[in-house]
């Protein structure tokens, strides 16, 4: 277990780190005491239905109707897969999963195949059978039939990789939490209020499901989110809360792990490569476009070189993928290689890397234009457009920090400096989200707030008095 969950919260954000071999590999952010939407499961009303785009558009309590696709259509660039309900009729009640969130003028796409994870299996209520995960070898389907069947009166599972860990009492005790966790949703269901009937976790127990045989400690530095983590863990894995840890000064970590850096990178565009070469990987609406330039060359031919730079390229945006949480259409522009048994060596090594996303990602091989497409599920925004706002100097076409981002690096830095007296020169704009922090840490004979009207939004500078 070498691996931490680092949790930090200030008074707008949850900022999720999941740190491997001291390196950040991934970042998550939500927004404190906000219901999370992603993965939540809506009772929704159906108001019309899009039989050219096939499918229906449905009430869930959003602003923006919500769109249940069927069989057949193309969403972010890979095929989607059959809705297993009955097409509904016009003002019928439908329980949805969300699997997008609402990004722009669209609203959430959602679908009726809802699926509940847990450590060791997904409870599939609206589906049946004994499904395997594509890590998993076919060989051990009978042995989990054998074990689950007899508790599946009703809906299926997928066997997840990490239930070859996982004791048989175990596996069947966390059936019956989902399916629990299932008949609730029925039951809240069934007064046909039209909303959210079961809000999904938070995107830092999410991780910790996803990664919990490897990860050894858990560091949290918001009392509400440790009771929550600690409740969690005590009805579902009272094995792990040896592993929760509160602490008040957070920073220690941040600063050990390089945390700041890591996302100081997220919203760079270049990313160089230890070899000399570099990334530039662009976000657009459309697509994120990632191009791969070479440095200086080592190898006996340009092709050589070619390869080798692809190659030291893949590890880096695979993991910048994950980092930034991109999602939608990808195209890479690798460096040009003519030989196809090179192609297919690098195309495989990128597969490689998604090998624990195989659900998720789908690659499409090399155009003739040597262009790589692969698709990401996308659930919602990538971390750079949680963190980031049009900048209104360039009038949209670039972006700066959030308000609330600059805020919580802020409250960091100042719960750092605890005791020492500072002068801070900020935007007026986050002059009030300040007071208010500062009031209720108890800080106002510690920090003097400045206002500099002319300061760039994301501005801000700390100066000891």
């Amino acid at each position: 277990m070498d691996a931490r969950l680092i949790v930090s919260a200030s008074s707008q954000l949850v900022m999720s780190f999941l740190v491997k071999e001291l390196q950040v590999e991934k970042i998550r952010v939500e927004r404190k005491d906000t219901p999370r939407i992603s993965n939540s499961i809506f009772l929704g009303k159906v108001r019309r239905l899009a039989k050219g785009l096939n499918g229906v558009f449905l009430d869930i309590g959003l602003d923006k109707e919500a769109y249940l696709p069927f069989k057949g259509l193309r969403v972010n660039g890979y095929e989607e897969e059959e809705c297993e309900c009955k097409v509904p009729t016009v003002g019928s009640y439908m329980l949805v999963q969300v699997k997008r969130e609402p990004v722009g003028d669209k609203g959430a796409k959602v679908s009726c195949k809802v699926s509940l994870p847990g450590r060791f299996i997904v409870y599939l209520p609206n589906s049946r059978g004994v499904l395997l995960s594509g890590r998993l070898d076919k060989s051990v389907r009978g042995e989990f039939e054998r074990l689950l069947l007899p508790y599946l009166s009703s809906g299926g599972v997928i066997v997840r990789t990490s239930a070859l860990l996982a004791q048989r009492e175990e596996i069947i005790a966390e059936l019956k939490k989902l399916q629990e966790i299932w008949q609730g949703v029925l039951n809240k269901a069934s007064d046909k209020k039209v909303g959210l009937v079961y809000e999904f976790m938070p995107q830092y127990l999410e991780i910790l499901i996803d990664n919990w045989n490897a990860i050894g400690e858990i560091i949290v530095d918001d009392v509400q989110i440790w009771k929550r983590l600690v409740e969690f863990l005590e009805g579902f894995y009272p094995e792990m809360l040896t592993r929760v840890r509160y602490v008040k000064g957070i920073e220690v970590f941040l600063k050990r792990y390089e945390i700041d850096k890591a996302l100081n990178r997220v919203f760079n565009k270049y990313v160089w490569l230890n070899g000399g070469g570099y990334l530039v990987i662009e976000e657009t609406e459309a697509m994120t476009v990632i191009d791969v330039n070479s440095g200086s060359g080592s190898g006996e031919s340009l092709e050589e070189n070619a390869l080798k730079t692809n190659l030291e390229a893949v590890e880096e945006i695979a993991r910048q993928i994950k980092l930034r949480d991109l999602g939608g259409i990808i195209v890479i522009d690798f460096i040009d290689m003519k030989n196809k048994r090179n192609r297919d060596i690098v195309i495989n090594k990128l597969k490689k890397a998604f090998e624990d996303e195989a659900s998720r990602v789908k690659i499409y091989g090399i155009t003739s234009l040597g262009l790589l497409e692969m698709a990401r599920k996308r659930e919602g925004k990538s971390i750079t457009k949680q963190l980031s706002v049009a900048c209104p100097y360039c009038r949209g076409r670039s972006f700066i920090k959030s308000s609330e981002y600059v805020v919580y690096e802020i409250e960091k830095e100042l719960e750092y400096l605890r005791g020492k007296k500072v002068e801070l020169r900020i935007n007026p704009v986050l002059k009030e989200q300040l007071e208010e922090f500062i009031k209720n840490r108890s800080l106002d004979g510690w920090i003097t707030l400045k206002e500099e009207c002319d300061a760039p939004l994301d501005y801000y500078e700390m100066s000891f008095v």
